[in-house]
């Protein structure tokens, strides 16, 4: 059973959506009074939601006058969707990765559906934070084969540094990546990450799954990212449209 989201988040949540929709920077928002009546919430639960919004940056309340769209915060992180997963790692200025566990585990049903293995098989497991400016951007669990994801267990520098899991198979290890499998959905933050992550239990993220294979079709790398919604997002361009 999925958490409840406390109100004054799903309020925040829909402002967000709507500022970037709709307004542009310097635009008054509506009254607390209107807000109020519009989400059927109470002063003080509009008053949380537009807390958070200050916070992040995003609206600032000048007493007297109102509440008004900054804009997005500068730190705002775009990738393009044909570029690697990890691609905050590697184009970002002041971004690291923190390596947060490794371990050797059995493989569950959906890792080892991705690696094409037996269940139970033995994967090893590397959970890595991206940071950037000192603050989580996005979590992300990758697992591979134990045979090829063995040697990494001994590449603390590697992992911390801005590479990605891919590039490191390739350039250290030889095994280059000839395609990758993306799905891309919204989810709810999980306790499991949600604390490595800088989000509450049960806000909204979104989880992007890649399953990458080598020349001769193995799946080598399967990885799944949470990216934090009030801090990221994909840019896609289409070439084609029929």
């Amino acid at each position: 059973m999925r958490p409840r989201l406390a109100k004054y988040h799903l309020i925040r949540s829909i402002l967000r959506s709507r500022l970037q929709r709709e307004y542009t920077p310097g635009s008054r928002l509506p009254t607390e009074f209107e807000l109020c009546r519009m989400f059927n919430a109470s002063r003080v639960t509009v008053q949380q939601a537009l807390a958070l919004l200050e916070k992040e940056g995003l609206i600032r309340r000048e007493q007297g006058r109102g509440t008004f769209y900054v804009g997005e915060p500068p730190d705002s992180s775009t990738a393009r969707l044909s570029g690697l997963l990890e691609s905050v790692l590697k184009y970002r200025e002041g971004a690291y990765a923190r390596v947060l566990d490794k371990r050797i585990i059995p493989a569950s049903p959906r890792i080892a559906g991705r690696l094409r293995i037996r269940p139970d098989s033995p994967v090893v497991a590397i959970d890595r934070v991206a940071i950037v400016d000192e603050v989580p951007i996005v979590f992300i669990a990758a697992f591979l084969p134990a045979d090829i994801g063995a040697p990494l267990l001994s590449e603390d520098a590697e992992l911390s540094q801005r590479k990605s899991i891919v590039s490191i198979l390739q350039d250290k290890y030889g095994i280059p990546i000839a395609s990758v499998h993306q799905t891309i959905g919204a989810v709810l933050a999980d306790p499991s990450f949600a604390s490595a992550l800088g989000v509450e239990f049960g806000e909204p993220v979104l989880e992007v799954e890649r399953t990458y294979f080598e020349a001769k079709g193995r799946p080598v790398n399967f990885s799944l990212a949470f990216y934090r919604t009030d801090r990221y997002r994909f840019e896609v361009t289409l070439k084609e449209w029929r």
